[in-house]
């Protein structure tokens, strides 16, 4: 009898730990919305991720916070004025990375 493994190869692929999900999202949102890569902020070391994680930081406040402190201005808007419209991510930003 031949038995097999409970996870498939693409299975276990898929699971990334939150770190690496972090990573992912921040990246595409960073360079997405405001022009940035993750080597330009905090977030390019994973213990500072962890450390958010562990603390309960959403990544819509940790990105919103790198927001205010660096006041980054979105790019990714159409008829874009820096006077008109907030610089902040929301939730929904959040779902159309993933």
């Amino acid at each position: 009898m031949k038995t097999l493994p409970a996870t498939t190869p693409q299975a276990a692929t898929l699971c990334l730990s939150p770190v690496a999900v972090w990573q992912m999202l921040l990246t595409r949102l960073l360079e997405q919305h405001y022009g940035i890569t993750l080597n330009d902020i905090p977030f390019s070391d994973e213990t500072v991720i962890q450390e958010h994680i562990d603390a309960g930081i959403t990544l819509a406040n940790a990105v919103n916070f790198l927001v205010e402190k660096y006041e980054l201005v979105r790019i990714d808007r159409k008829g874009f004025s820096w006077q008109e419209q907030s610089p902040y991510l929301r939730a929904v930003n959040i779902l159309r990375a993933r």
